[in-house]
């Protein structure tokens, strides 16, 4: 590069030169980039050219570093670029723009800056404090920060409002050189604050001059979470005149009146727990002043935190105590020339009672304050003396034609009394007791009509829930004392059927009579054991008999109910049994589901009084989820009775299962086949659905599920005891009924035991203690003294390996080990023998 130059000059004879090229030359043994100012001058000697004059300086460093420093300014340039706010530079004393970004154009509305003085871009802001704020950062080299300037640009209708940040640029040696300006558009936050601060400035002044007293309190709570205390944290001025407690910001009401009453705590406290406000009037000793009260939580549930809006009704609270004291002395008052007219005229202004007269033309002659207010808290109007009272209600039709009614009767003359729900139909109307009586002049003459009407919808809801209660209660004692007879005479028949069936079952057993004779005895034999379900159907619905779930033949059992359905519903109704062929086994108590079906069909029978059709069905259904039964998923009999009669409308197919609720009238059904029904399905495990319209008949489902175990037989495998008997051991026999024990006996002596007797268990032990080993022990439970369950326990202390069976014509289960073995009379001496036989291995 510069052997061409030197050349050049020694051939032309001209001189050269140039700035910063990029020369690389082995310097320290090594290439480097380097940088030069150089120049080539010719020397002449007898007017040639005979040299070259070179003058050069090195300047690597300089280049290099003005490079990187613009490299830094484009890196800082493209950051300033990119940030949200605006951005700009001002360089010299005139403040001559040198950079702006995209948002600093876009706030101005400007496109010509650099090169040109803030004061000329920025004419039409003049006076308003920008160019002496900008000029004064750089003479004084102090930085300035603003908050929401207002800015007020040429051609724009609003007003905006910036935030600015203004700094000095300065040189290596700390002379300012320009200005750096940054910032924000901060309008719409301004506008935000400025109404923040209008609303919380409007609030302040309602909270300073209000005549209520208020005040937040922080609740404070023991360690056993029960409030003890609480602390004032905000107060208006008028609650230190309300309430009498001076200086209480910050403090708490311990502090200020050690006295104060716990029930305040309580009360604030419970609105804390639960965030319900409260309403109320309460006194305080402490103060000895009565208060009328708002409280309501604020804040979150954390901060513990109550308002409270009071007033200081002492003087009201005083005043009714003197009416009450007026009321009392009031003949003496009267006596003493108080005049009766002005006394009349106060106790009826003050009284809860509304009071109202008025004339032919509907014109109010007179209102109290208690009617004009009730009047406009239902119709928005306030009423007063001279208005008409229809006139009031002329937007309001509905409402304007009930008051009529009631009015016209009682300016036809009559002494009407009646209770009506008066108010706006869409919300809870009030029911009132409203008495009308005639209006009449000093002469006698009628000129119109006032009325006394009263509030008495609590009192209403009180006695509705009264006679509900009572008719509740009724019905459980019914349903107890049923209960408690059905029980009391299904134990006596038992013990009475035992001896019965034990005989027959003996007389037929051994083949006594001719064949007439032996058929009767089979015949009385049946008769029985009809008589044995009849009275386990009563203890199961006397509830006194526990579910016994098993794998159930629905068909059969339907089949075999039909029958008694066919003669309870009558002949008016046509029953149709309609069953899925192959219906596997459900899991189910049989007597139980025989009385809620027999409970399903009477109820179909009520609802069809003319007759009509009852229709049973049975299918096999799979649940999924989201069915309409909410079951688990599974496999399910859904059991169906459905009829054609009156059906229920909403409200009563909303209640049809609760306890106690009936359509039938009084006297004519319990309200408890439905729920007894419902229950029994919960039970097993299934669901019952009710699906009803008036006029179209009801449909009740009954989900069962599906059993996975195997079908009993109709008859269990029972011990054979004819032929030649074997001897056994020794049975110890105990029963109070002579003639169950005589029964009982005679069967054990068929099976092949030798039977010792004892009429009380008191006896059977004391026959052990003296030396009787018996190898099984037959028993009644329910016995005078000591009962079964109690002789078996006493039993088994003396001899743990001892067997006993329990018998018993009761259900109750009641102080009988959960592992003793159970007879329920009647039994027959197959039945005795099977229970025997699982009893005791020698049986077999």
């Amino acid at each position: 590069m510069l052997a061409p130059q030197y050349a050049s000059v020694m051939e032309t004879g001209r001189g050269f030169s140039t700035d910063h090229p990029l020369l690389r030359i082995r310097r320290n043994g090594r290439l480097e980039d380097t940088y030069w100012i150089y120049s080539f001058a010719p020397l002449h000697a007898d007017g040639a050219v005979a040299g070259v004059f070179v003058t050069a300086f090195e300047t690597t460093d300089k280049v290099v570093a003005e490079r990187r420093l613009t490299e830094v300014q484009q890196r800082q340039r493209h950051m300033l670029q990119q940030m949200p706010g605006f951005v700009g530079m001002l360089s010299g004393p005139d403040l001559v723009f040198t950079y702006v970004n995209d948002a600093y154009v876009a706030i101005s509305e400007r496109t010509e800056f650099i090169g040109r003085r803030f004061r000329d871009v920025f004419a039409d802001i003049e006076g308003q404090g920008f160019h002496k704020l900008f000029e004064s950062v750089f003479h004084s080299g102090e930085g300035v920060v603003t908050r929401g300037m207002e800015l007020r640009l040429h051609g724009r209708e609003e007003t905006q409002y910036v935030d600015f940040v203004l700094e000095p640029i300065r040189d290596d040696d700390g002379v300012v050189t320009g200005v750096f300006v940054g910032g924000y558009e901060t309008t719409e936050l301004y506008r935000g604050n400025e109404a923040l601060r209008q609303s919380e400035e409007r609030y302040r002044t309602l909270f300073e001059n209000i005549d209520a007293a208020f005040c937040v309190v922080e609740v404070i709570f023991d360690d056993a979470g029960r409030p003890v205390d609480h602390r004032f944290v905000e107060t208006n001025p008028a609650f230190e005149r309300q309430s009498g407690l001076e200086d209480a910001l910050g403090r708490t009401a311990r502090e200020i009146l050690p006295e104060h009453e716990q029930h305040w705590f309580d009360i604030y406290g419970e609105i804390v727990r639960t965030g319900n406000s409260a309403r109320f009037e309460s006194s305080s000793e402490a103060l000895g002043r009565w208060f009328e009260v708002h409280a309501l939580r604020v804040g979150t549930p954390e901060q513990r935190r109550v308002a409270i809006l009071f007033n200081d009704i002492t003087e009201r609270k005083r005043s009714e105590a003197a009416l009450r004291e007026l009321n009392a002395t009031l003949e003496q008052r009267v006596a003493d020339g108080l005049a009766e007219r002005n006394v009349l005229a106060t106790l009826v202004e003050i009284t809860d009672v509304f009071v109202m007269a008025r004339d032919f033309d509907y014109k109010i002659l007179a209102i109290n304050k208690s009617n004009a207010d009730e009047f406009e808290r239902i119709y928005g109007v306030r009423p007063r003396a001279g208005d008409n009272l229809l006139g009031l209600l002329a937007d309001q039709p509905e409402h304007q034609a009930q008051v009529r009614a009631g009015w016209d009767r009682g300016l036809a003359g009559e002494e009407v009394s009646f209770v009506e729900d008066f108010g706006d139909p869409g919300r809870t109307r009030p029911y009132y007791e409203v008495k009308f009586r005639p209006l009449k002049n000093e002469v006698g003459e009628r000129i119109g009509a006032y009325q006394f009407v009263a509030d008495v919808t609590q009192r209403l809801r009180e006695q509705a829930q009264l006679v509900e209660a009572q008719e509740a209660l009724r019905q459980s004692q019914k349903m107890e004392a049923m209960g408690q007879l059905t029980g009391g005479v299904a134990h006596d028949f038992n013990n009475l059927l035992t001896p019965i069936m034990g005989s027959l079952d003996m007389l037929l057993r051994r083949g006594l009579g001719n064949e007439r004779e032996r058929r009767l005895i089979d015949g009385a034999l049946q008769s029985a054991e009809r008589a044995k379900t009849l009275v386990q159907r009563l203890l199961a619905f006397a509830r006194r008999q526990p579910l016994q779930p098993v794998a159930v033949n629905l068909e059969g059992l339907l089949n075999g109910i039909t029958g008694m359905i066919d003669s309870t519903v009558g002949p008016q109704i046509s029953v149709q049994l309609k069953l899925e062929p192959h219906l596997p086994p459900v899991r189910a108590d049989a007597n139980q589901l025989e009385m809620a079906v027999l409970n399903l069909a009477v109820n179909a029978r009520d609802a069809m009084p003319g007759g009509g059709v009852l229709t049973i069905d049975a299918a096999r259904e799979s649940v999924r989820i989201g069915h309409r039964s909410k079951l688990r998923q599974g496999h399910y009999v859904r059991l169906s009775v459905s009829d054609t009669g009156i059906g229920m409308d909403e409200a009563t197919l909303a209640r049809a299962v609760e306890p106690f609720f009936s359509t039938k009238g009084i006297g004519r059904g319990t309200g408890l086949g439905l729920s007894m029904v419902h229950g029994l399905a919960l039970q097993l495990d299934g669901e019952l659905a009710i699906a009803s319209e008036p006029g179209k008949g009801t449909l009740v489902e009954f989900w069962l599920p599906i059993s996975s175990d195997a079908m009993g037989d109709d008859e269990k495998p029972v011990a054979r005891t004819g032929g030649l008997k074997r001897r056994l051991g020794t049975a110890l026999l105990v029963d109070d009924e002579e003639l169950v024990r005589m029964s009982t006996a005679d069967m054990l002596m068929d099976i092949g035991y030798e039977v010792v007797e004892a009429s009380s268990a008191e006896q059977a032990l004391m026959m052990v203690d003296d030396g009787l080993t018996p190898d099984i022990v037959v028993t009644d439970h329910l016995m005078p003294g000591m009962t079964g369950g109690e002789l078996a326990s006493a039993l088994r202390a003396r001899r743990p390996a001892l067997a006993v069976l329990i018998v018993s014509g009761y259900a109750e289960s009641e102080g009988i080990a959960p592992d003793l073995p159970r007879l329920t009379k009647p039994f027959r001496n197959a039945e005795l023998a099977t229970s025997l036989a699982a009893l005791s291995p020698a049986a077999d």
